[in-house]
């Protein structure tokens, strides 16, 4: 397990080179985001849920990666109120191959396995977060 959490945490979200030229003041924290954006425009709300974090942590990031352009804020024709993110067309691309990149790993790692054994480790896998949420919010025994 040692091994395990050594090699994810040199392979965290690093910001690619083309980004981080942009990047100014934001740090790693804005990846989450700009992964989550990834597959599409989303409502501050559904980023709040989808990242775990409160719906003004959510707004500051977002907020935040407005302002050096990474992502769009637009009112949702449909309840003036909701404000829908989306990534700047210009950073789009980049995000993208990015995410891929990322993606690859996990890929490359279940190509290894025979099929009973992605659907084992899938199945670690989400027992895993399970046990973390739960260590998390103080519900374990």
């Amino acid at each position: 397990m040692p091994a395990f959490i050594h090699a994810i945490r040199k392979t965290e979200p690093r910001v690619p080179p083309i980004l981080k030229r942009s990047w100014g003041a934001l740090g790693e924290r804005h990846v989450r985001v700009l992964i989550a954006l990834s597959s599409g425009p989303q409502s501050v709300g559904q980023l709040s849920a989808q990242l775990g974090v409160t719906l003004s942590t959510a707004s500051l990031l977002v907020g935040e990666l407005s302002r050096v352009g990474f992502v769009i804020r637009t009112e949702d024709p449909d309840d003036r109120r909701r404000t829908i993110v989306d990534l700047a067309p210009v950073h789009s691309q980049e995000v993208g191959n990015f995410v891929a990149q990322r993606a690859a790993i996990l890929r490359t790692a279940l190509e290894q396995l025979e099929p009973k054994e992605r659907t084992a480790f899938i199945k670690g896998l989400r027992a895993m977060v399970a046990a973390l949420e739960s260590f998390a919010t103080g519900t374990s025994d």
